[in-house]
């Protein structure tokens, strides 16, 4: 028998957050796929970052969202994703426009003088 203590209390996941990205199987079809990946932390060597294209909570949407723009945005084989929410009520298409935040949106911008 397990003790669980208050120390030991487990979050469920309730929904899950993916997105999906359609890669060329030949020349007339195309597979969705989940990305992940990993890579060193600029600023601690001995660190990896893993970066993954799902998320169990709604709070980290918006960094999921930042991440795919940016895999959109580097890799030449990649012109979009999907965004979809698993939960208990099923499979749910969601936008990812609303899951940006204004700072990452704008953050290449450059002002001047008219």
């Amino acid at each position: 028998m397990i003790d669980f203590n208050k120390k030991d209390m487990i979050e469920r996941v309730t929904e899950i957050y993916v997105a999906v990205f359609p890669i060329p199987v030949n020349d007339d079809r195309k597979t969705e796929v989940i990305l992940a990946g990993f890579k060193k932390d600029p600023e601690n060597s001995n660190m990896s970052i893993v970066r993954a294209t799902v998320e169990t909570h709604v709070d980290a949407v918006d960094s999921l969202v930042a991440l795919c723009d940016e895999i959109v945005d580097e890799q030449e084989e990649i012109d979009s994703y999907r965004l979809i929410k698993f939960d208990q009520h099923g499979m749910h298409i969601l936008n990812p426009e609303n899951f940006r935040t204004f700072e990452k949106k704008f953050r290449n911008v450059r002002w001047s003088i008219c």
